[in-house]
C-alpha cells in the first residue's frame, strides 16, 4: 500500500511539474547602456570619438588657434577679410568641439538639458560658420574651382545640419541621429582639409593651388560618401538577413 501511495504521489508530482511553466531566468542588466546598444559598440564609439578629439586638438594647435592673434603678419593674404575668417574660425571651433560631446555614449541620457543646449549652440555655430564660409569662398585668392569646393562644403554643412534640426523638431530620432552624423563628418572636414594639404605638401604633388583645390573637395566629399555607405549599407544588409530569415521560416 505504501508503495502504491508513493507511486501515485510521484506521478502527481510529475504531472504538476509538467503543468507549471518554467520561470525564465532574468536577463542580465547592463547599467548605463541604452536599449539596443551593446558595451562593445560603446567601446568602438569611444575609440572613434577619442581619435577625433586628438586630431581636433592637433588641428586647433597647428592651424586654427593662430588666427586669434589679430595681426597682418598672422593673416597674410586673408587680412582684408580677417573679420570673416575670424568669425568662421570661432564658429567652426565651437562646432568641432561640441560634436564629440553630443555623440558620447550615455551623455544624452544623463544630461538631456545639456544635450539640447549644446545642440542649439552647435546649430547656431554651423549657421554662422557656413555664412562666413560662403563669403570667404566667393572672395578667395585661389581658383574658382577651389571656391566651388568650399561653397559645396558649406552647402553640405548647412543642409545636413538643417535636416537634423527639422528631424528632431518632428521627433524623428533615428533620422536626426543620422543627419547629425553627416553634419559632423562635414564639420570634421576642416581637420581633414588641413591634414590633406599637409600630406600633399610633404609629397610635393602639383602646385600649391592644385593641392588646395584637391583638398577642398576630397576632405569632405569622400568621408561623407563613406559615411553614407555605412549608414545605408547597414540597413540594406540587415533587411537582406531579415528577408532570408522570413523566406526560410515560410518553408
Amino acid at each position: 500500500m505504501w508503495i502504491q501511495l508513493n507511486v501515485r504521489d510521484s506521478e502527481q508530482a510529475i504531472q504538476v511539474e509538467d503543468v507549471v511553466p518554467a520561470v525564465p531566468e532574468a536577463e542580465p542588466k547592463t547599467e548605463g547602456v541604452p536599449i539596443g546598444q551593446s558595451p562593445k559598440k560603446h567601446r568602438v564609439t569611444r575609440v572613434i570619438l577619442g581619435a577625433t578629439v586628438l586630431l581636433t586638438l592637433w588641428y586647433l594647435e597647428t592651424s586654427a588657434m593662430r588666427f586669434f592673434n589679430l595681426s597682418r603678419d598672422t593673416y597674410g593674404i586673408f587680412w582684408p577679410r580677417h573679420e570673416w575668417l575670424l568669425a568662421h574660425v570661432i564658429a567652426g571651433t565651437l562646432a568641432i568641439l561640441i560634436g564629440p560631446l553630443q555623440f558620447w555614449p550615455g551623455l544624452k541620457q544623463k544630461y538631456p538639458a545639456l544635450h539640447r543646449g549644446m545642440g542649439v549652440l552647435y546649430v547656431t555655430s554651423v549657421a554662422a560658420g557656413g555664412l562666413a564660409a560662403f563669403y570667404l569662398a566667393f572672395h578667395t585668392d585661389f581658383s574658382w574651382i577651389f571656391s566651388m569646393g568650399l561653397s559645396a562644403m558649406a552647402t553640405a554643412w548647412i543642409i545636413s545640419t538643417g535636416m537634423a534640426t527639422v528631424a528632431i523638431y518632428r521627433r524623428m530620432i533615428p533620422q536626426h541621429k543620422e543627419w547629425m552624423i553627416r553634419s559632423y563628418v562635414v564639420t570634421f572636414g576642416f581637420v581633414l582639409l588641413r591634414l590633406t594639404t599637409g600630406i600633399l605638401d610633404m609629397s610635393n604633388v602639383g602646385s600649391i593651388s592644385d593641392r588646395f583645390v584637391l583638398a577642398s573637395w576630397i576632405s569632405w566629399s569622400v568621408p561623407l560618401l563613406i559615411t553614407e555607405t555605412l549608414l545605408q549599407g547597414r540597413k540594406v544588409f540587415a533587411r537582406s538577413v531579415n528577408a532570408i530569415s522570413d523566406e526560410t521560416a515560410s518553408y
